[in-house]
């Protein structure tokens, strides 16, 4: 479907007709999952979302790092994205709670990026391509 009102449509007959479906919709930006989980929507797949966590994942490689740590370092902030999208949902319509909220998340996400500069990611990783496999053979 494309566009939110076909999308808010689909979801408030389904959960009115079908109400222990599972409903996985996909939502155009962050503003458009708000209102999909609002309806009851908890399968929501940003479009923008895996895109740019590939894109990051594919310059980490580019960088020289490993494959399987750019992997992880997606994984890892799609979950932070995925838990403050649900926490922002549940508190955007009180302001001065959400813009705690989004504060607090802004520290935590810079709090975060320090803590990846001073990282070694590839320490201790050796689960995907080892230099042995990066290595070509005579």
């Amino acid at each position: 479907m494309d566009g939110l009102e076909p999308a808010h449509q689909l979801v408030e007959t389904a959960n009115k007709h079908f109400p222990h479906l599972t409903l996985m919709v996909r939502a155009r930006h962050r503003s458009d999952a708000y209102e999909l989980m609002d309806l009851g929507a908890h399968g929501v797949y940003r479009e923008h979302l895996d895109t740019s966590i590939r894109l990051g994942e594919d310059v980490l490689r580019a960088l020289g790092h490993r494959a399987y740590s750019a992997r992880r370092a997606g994984q890892q902030f799609r979950q932070y994205d995925e838990n403050a999208l649900t926490t922002l949902t549940a508190e955007r319509h009180d302001m001065a709670t959400c813009v705690r909220s989004v504060r607090a998340q802004i520290a935590q996400q810079a709090a975060l990026l320090t803590a990846d500069r001073e990282l070694d990611p590839t320490a201790g990783d050796h689960a995907w391509d080892s230099e042995q496999l990066r290595t070509p053979r005579s």
